[in-house]
């Protein structure tokens, strides 16, 4: 579809302005869906879930790191 590709896209032509927000992408491991990374429109990512987290908050097959927003709003300036 790429909405990913044309959000990325507009946030880079809109300079101007702060662009503030995340996308989430798929990580696949030998073809099959293992987790979901969360990548903010600055180029901070951490992994938001992943069928090997255990524990803790559970949506289907998938351990969810609720810190994860917080930790990536929190400060923009640094990595993860």
């Amino acid at each position: 579809m790429g909405k990913t590709t044309a959000i990325r896209r507009l946030a880079a032509l809109l300079r101007t302005r702060e662009a503030v927000g995340f996308t989430t992408e798929e990580i696949r491991q030998a073809g099959t869906r293992v987790a979901f990374a969360l990548e903010t429109l600055t180029g901070r990512r951490a992994v938001l879930a992943h069928t090997g987290f255990r524990g803790g908050t559970r949506v289907g097959r998938y351990g969810v790191d609720l810190t994860v927003m917080e930790r990536l709003a929190s400060n923009p300036s640094t990595s993860p």
